[in-house]
């Protein structure tokens, strides 16, 4: 390479570095750079919102069941009693009675619930008198009864008569040979 080729090449180099270092950053990349840190503190707030409600139920659970599990008997002092001695002259010794604790509350027991008095009926349904309605719509049927049994057995009869089924015919399946087409395209 001569020195002329040499000066050629570094011309183009600067000549490139100058175009690229002056080149301004694609449009919309500071945004999304931005809205990337945002859903970062975001999602760290979010977590830390979350990490406080949890912790907070739990202390609240635990109080609960401590107040709900907590020892409900109260101690109560036991009075010391003294007898007097018998004898005057033996020294003065306190006897300690046992303590009398008082009854403890009992819980109120549950009265027996009330007995369940079987008052279903006899007769399921119970027969009633019937409507004005029922009575009309038994009228009608008692009406139809008769005259439908007739046309009834009549039709079945005749049906019975007409009904030729013919036989069944198939023909046989032909199966033609596609026939191979070729498609040339213009282009």
């Amino acid at each position: 390479m001569d020195d002329k080729e040499k000066r050629f090449v570094d011309e183009l180099l600067r000549a490139s570095l100058r175009h690229y270092a002056s080149a301004d950053p694609r449009p919309g990349f500071e945004g999304r750079v931005l809205a990337g840190v945002r859903s970062r503190q975001q999602a760290a707030r979010r977590r830390a919102a979350w990490a406080w409600a949890i912790g907070t139920a739990a202390i609240a659970a635990m109080a609960t069941l401590l107040v709900i599990h907590w020892p409900r008997h109260q101690t109560v002092p036991s009075p010391v009693t003294a007898k007097a001695p018998a004898n005057v002259s033996a020294p003065a010794v306190a006897k300690i009675a046992r303590p009398v604790q008082p009854p403890l509350p009992r819980r109120p027991q549950r009265s027996a619930a009330p007995s369940m008095v079987d008052t279903r009926p006899q007769q399921f349904p119970t027969p009633r008198p019937l409507s004005e309605q029922e009575k009309l719509l038994l009228v009608y049927a008692q009406s139809l009864k008769g005259s439908s049994a007739n046309s009834m057995q009549m039709a079945n009869e005749d049906a019975e008569h007409d009904l030729e089924i013919p036989p069944l015919s198939i023909a046989a399946l032909k199966i033609e040979p596609l026939i191979a087409t070729e498609v040339v395209d213009d282009k």
